[in-house]
């Protein structure tokens, strides 16, 4: 692939060339990232990563659900709300995920280490206990591919660890549409082991016709320091969906007639999704020395998926998964200068039964036993020539193997497997102008490989279940380039940078609820983003996150034209926040988050306008003896009560692209704690 240069690229180089005077004022909190695989201060990192913190989460005002929630703040990253809970969020960063038609794919994604992304690059995040989630970084660029396939971005969450001491808080928070959700949460440690029990239960009404939903929530984490150099985690989550009514999306004509109304057929043909997923993992840490570690997590898992169509077919899903990782780290020196190394091995299994049915009928038309394993090997390598200049790189070798076993031979065998092995490589270079301002420039490659769903269908006119062996892995590079400053109460992070992409995967066709996809030539994405912090004083803050990127296809394949934008990639979005503190006690902030058209198809005749919405929310603690906090929170979403689609169903058969968003929202909640030793 020759990477095509952007005149971007070379503006962004001049930019840390002058030093700007900022004012300096209230210092920002400071911390460290790990997307990198070594604990950092992300200013020192080449790569763009944000991290948000517990404080951030909870100051939020929110239900504690959705990812969409709070990592709207995030630039690069674009998460949308389906107001439907039988559909997991689109997520996407700098395009990639924005075409998945179910689940969350493009996108890499862990918790506490465990991936809750497949082998096949399927991955899915309703298991996420944000209620106890210490933090969350999101990784862009280059960088992203030291994760291996399907990495066009890593969402890392991290539950939070048990504290010396006792903790017990419970939660109640109701919304409109009868929202409500319960929750308990329990923190019990001394030095040497400790555990944190969350579990919560959620329901709602929905906003639209059929979209009621419930939702229940069990994590826990026990840490072990078993010894000055090991500690032993062991992280159980389960997620259990009895309901989550489907309501589909609605064709132009049915938005602007009720944009409440459920999608065709969904309501007559009772369409609805039941999730049923439990996980377990272990992550062992050992020091051999200061100098040298190790760390092995091991995991296994199940989720059972039962979804009726509008079509009336039905899709009955039974998933198990298990891998582990294994890392080496090493910290040495060369020329007398500090050198890390990284080491590892991953491995990964999904296996799944596949049934297909028609209505009630309990003869099925499709059964499959279809596998997708994963054996990568990396090696990553961090040097510093100087106080000023340093480099990072690494290369992995991944193998990725996906096979469909068909064991409903009446309309013939559509078995098939397709193996795809690629090594992928990136490097990046920090330089240090000043103390106050780091510059950098990163490369990488990166690749896709279709999922078990991708390749489930040949065509869909008429629906022929063979598996589609012709479907290639996408493959790109990405270059980046950055500045970093940070002055008193200012952070500034602004990146440029470029994608090209080789058989990109789209949708074919889709028909009565099965989707044909094809490698589509060639794409390519340019980008600029820039989050900035800004602390007027003790009391005001600012934060902004704007994103820019110009995403289209490079050829043309069948209805696709040169020239064209990729679907459901916002050309320009903003998210804006103004955070009022008098005290550690009471935030009150107003937040503007703007989201640009979202073209639904490829032909780019259909599309989603343009939105802006004003969010309000407040929080206060309540201190009392003997141990006791209550802590009260207030957020109204939408304050001038527009309409708006939230999101677009990319190439819907039938014309239903659009997903309305809700109007006006309240939310109030409650969470009482208390402590002792």
């Amino acid at each position: 692939m020759k990477h095509r240069s952007t005149p971007l690229i070379a503006a962004l180089a001049t930019l840390g060339l002058a030093s700007p005077a900022w004012s300096q004022t209230e210092n920002l909190d400071t911390f460290v990232v790990s997307a990198t695989r070594e604990a950092r201060d992300p200013f020192e990192v080449p790569a763009s990563v944000d991290k948000i913190n517990q404080n951030t989460l909870e100051k939020a005002a929110s239900f504690q659900v959705n990812l969409s929630e709070t990592l709207t703040r995030v630039p690069g990253l674009v998460i949308n709300n389906r107001n439907n809970f039988a559909q997991d969020l689109q997520i996407s960063i700098r395009g990639f995920g924005a075409r998945a038609t179910s689940g969350v794919r493009g996108v890499r994604l862990f918790s506490d280490g465990i991936p809750a992304t497949m082998p096949d690059g399927s991955g899915q995040i309703s298991h996420f206990s944000l209620s106890s989630t210490e933090s969350i970084e999101v990784l862009r660029g280059p960088f992203s591919s030291l994760y291996g396939n399907s990495s066009g971005g890593v969402i890392l969450l991290t539950t939070e660890n048990p504290r010396v001491g006792t903790e017990l808080e419970v939660n109640q928070i109701f919304g409109t549409d009868s929202t409500r959700r319960s929750g308990i949460k329990l923190n019990k440690g001394n030095e040497e082991v400790g555990i944190v029990i969350d579990a919560s239960t959620f329901r709602t009404d929905g906003y639209r016709d059929h979209s009621k939903a419930r939702r229940d929530n069990f994590n826990s984490k026990m840490v072990w320091n078993l010894s000055s150099e090991t500690r032993l985690s062991w992280v159980v989550n389960y997620v259990d969906i009895p309901l989550a009514q489907d309501p589909a999306g609605l064709t132009a004509a049915q938005l602007a007639s009720n944009r409440r109304q459920a999608g065709t057929n969904t309501v007559a043909n009772n369409t609805n999704k039941t999730v049923e997923q439990s996980q377990t993992g272990i992550v062992l840490e050992h020091k051999f020395s200061p100098s040298t570690n190790v760390t092995f997590s091991p995991y296994y898992g199940d989720r059972k998926i039962r979804q009726v169509l509008a079509s009336t077919a039905v899709i009955d899903l039974k998933n198990e998964y298990s891998g582990a990782d294994l890392r080496f780290g090493h910290q040495t020196s060369l020329l007398e200068r500090p050198l890390f190394l990284n080491a590892g091995l991953t491995v990964g299994e999904l296996e799944q039964a596949r049934l297909g049915f028609f209505g009630a009928s309990t003869t099925p038309n499709r059964d499959e036993a279809n596998t997708a394993s994963q054996f990568d090997q990396y090696l990553q390598a961090e040097y510093f020539f100087t106080d000023k200049f340093s480099v990072l790189g690494g290369v992995r070798n991944s193998s990725i193997e996906i096979e469909s076993n068909d064991q409903f031979l009446s309309n013939g065998d559509g078995s098939g497997s397709k193996k795809y092995d690629e090594v992928t490589s990136n490097v990046g270079l920090t330089y240090r102008l000043q103390p106050n301002i780091n510059t950098y420039i990163s490369y990488g490659e990166g690749f896709e490989t279709p999922t078990l769903l991708e390749t489930a269908y040949l065509s869909v006119a008429p629906p022929s279940p063979n598996f589609n062996s012709q479907l290639e892995a996408a493959k790109s590079e990405q270059l980046e380039v950055g500045v970093k400053a940070k002055f008193g109460g200012t952070l500034v992070n602004a990146a440029l940078y470029t994608v090209d992409t080789d058989n990109e995967i789209v949708v074919l066709a889709a028909n009565g609820g099965a989707t044909s996809f094809q490698n589509a030539g060639s794409t390519s994405r340019e980008g600029a983003e820039l989050a900035l912090q800004h602390a007027f004083n003790r009391q005001w803050q600012a934060n902004a996150a704007v994103n820019y990127i110009r995403a289209t296809y490079d050829t043309s394949v069948n209805s696709i034209q040169a020239g064209n934008s990729l679907p459901s990639i916002p050309k320009k979005t903003f998210f804006g926040e103004l955070v009022y503190k008098p005290s550690s006690l009471y935030e009150a902030a107003t937040e503007l988050r703007y989201v640009d058209k979202l073209f639904a198809n490829d032909a780019n005749d259909a599309f989603a306008p343009s939105y802006s919405v004003v969010n309000l929310r407040a929080s206060k603690d309540w201190p009392l003896n003997g141990g006791w906090n209550v802590r009260t929170y207030a957020r109204v979403d939408n304050v001038f009560d527009k309409e708006y689609v939230g999101s677009v169903i990319v190439n819907q058969g039938a014309g239903q692209f659009f997903e309305p968003a809700s109007e006006r929202q309240y939310l109030l909640g409650i969470t009482v704690g208390l402590s002792w030793k």
